[in-house]
């Protein structure tokens, strides 16, 4: 087939990634950027294969009545933080989860009625002001911007409809560097702001430490005189009714009202929580769950392999340490080549909240060997998720319930809290 010929497709639904999906005259799949379900579009093919194509839409000739046009002025310019803006955000929730439900059937290899039943439609966040936390790039003629979608190019911005309030408000003052990599965040309980950054000469230094503590006058300027920079600046949220460090450096949910639909998802997947001798918290982070939903248990192994994370987390559990009803292990690791120490007694529950690649399969051997009767998977990917559901169902754990939850409005990227059973 031609790539430089216009071709007219139905689209049929959306898919992982956030493409729609068609069928070309030959039978071959396309997957079409921009596109929503049941529309007619006309698209350039990008890229060409043997058993499927990718392509973007140049036009609209029918179109979704869920189409509505994006309300921020920098999508529209092409900046690809918002992939989904185009579509309204109740229409967006319901085809997060057909993505999930078709990822199980297709990926995870479950039966349709199987899957049907374990779905539960979950919370959404608010769909504008919920980001807390922004990654930026520098301009060539100053300021910040987003990357394009699918491309290296730059789109200046000088606001964020989805960031909270207290980062979108400093983009109009900030310089950056060409190419520096700025990340902002702020805590939405004390509105404190922490800033780190990676000029593109650190980054060619794969074999060295990341740098991002230069001079604000070397590579970014404008920041206010209350932000905090570098990696040893943290900040202090409030999730679940307790105070929690985040790092610059340590990960993070999109904002704190996600972090508290996660920690509500998780305890509703395990209630066994509440009541547990030995609860681990895999690919623990700061210790979002095991300082709020495992707080009941009498002990918690957290287990995470990046090093500011756990000193965060050493700060968010430290007051169990000295209590004689609870105690906490923190273990700098990668949860696949970790193995349970056996003074602490059988493991009751595991929630793990691995990376977009899942827990793959050295993270599904860790659990394996935990024998825990009670797994909780946080997945923010579907794919991800069903490779990892068919993998643990391969080791005798059996899928309960998938709580869908959308914690990333205007984008297509989903969350979900699954609970498993050992059979």
């Amino acid at each position: 087939m031609s790539t430089t010929e216009p071709v007219t497709l139905r689209a049929e639904r959306m898919v992982a990634g956030g493409d729609a999906m068609a069928r070309l005259e030959d039978g071959r799949v396309a997957f079409i950027t921009g596109a929503l379900p049941d529309e007619e579009v006309e698209v350039d093919i990008r890229n060409d294969r043997k058993d499927f194509v990718k392509s973007t839409v140049t036009e609209v000739l029918e179109p979704s009545p869920a189409r509505v046009v994006p309300t921020c002025p920098h999508r529209r310019a092409g900046c690809g933080g918002c992939g989904w803006m185009h579509f309204v955000p109740e229409a967006q929730f319901a085809a997060k989860l057909e993505i999930v439900a078709e990822s199980l059937r297709r990926v995870g290899r479950f039966e349709a009625d199987q899957v049907d039943g374990w779905i539960e439609p979950g919370a959404a966040v608010e769909p504008y002001g919920y980001r807390t936390t922004l990654r930026l790039v520098g301009m060539p003629g100053g300021g910040v911007g987003f990357r394009e979608e699918r491309s290296d190019e730059v789109v200046q911005i000088d606001h964020c409809q989805v960031a909270h309030e207290n980062l979108s408000k400093l983009l109009r003052n900030i310089d950056v560097a060409p190419g520096v990599e700025l990340t902002l965040r702020t805590s939405a309980s004390t509105d404190g702001i922490t800033a780190r950054w990676t000029r593109p000469e650190d980054r060619r230094r794969r074999n060295e430490k990341r740098r991002s503590n230069a001079a604000p006058g070397e590579s970014v300027s404008g920041l206010p005189p209350k932000v905090h920079i570098g990696d040893r600046a943290f900040l202090t949220e409030r999730i679940a009714g307790r105070n929690l460090q985040v790092s610059a450096p340590s990960f993070f949910q999109s904002g704190p009202a996600a972090a508290e639909l996660l920690v509500d998802a998780v305890e509703r997947a395990a209630p066994e929580l509440a009541h547990a001798e030995h609860a681990v918290d895999a690919y623990g982070g700061v210790g979002l769950f095991a300082a709020t939903a495992m707080h009941g248990a009498r002990h918690v192994t957290l287990v995470e392999s990046a090093r500011s994370s756990c000193f965060d987390a050493r700060e968010n559990l430290s007051n169990r340490e000295g209590d004689d009803d609870r105690s906490v292990e923190i273990v700098r690791s990668e949860f696949g080549a970790w193995t349970a120490d056996p003074k602490h007694g059988a493991i009751d529950v595991v929630v793990a909240d691995p990376a977009r690649p899942g827990l793959a399969k050295p993270g599904v051997a860790a659990i394996a060997r935990t024998e825990a009767p009670v797994v909780v998977l946080v997945s923010c990917d579907p794919v991800s998720l069903a490779r990892d559901a068919r993998l643990l169902a391969d080791e005798g754990y059996a899928i309960q319930r998938v709580e869908v939850l959308d914690l990333f409005p205007q984008t297509p990227h989903v969350e979900c809290v699954t609970r498993f059973v050992r059979s």
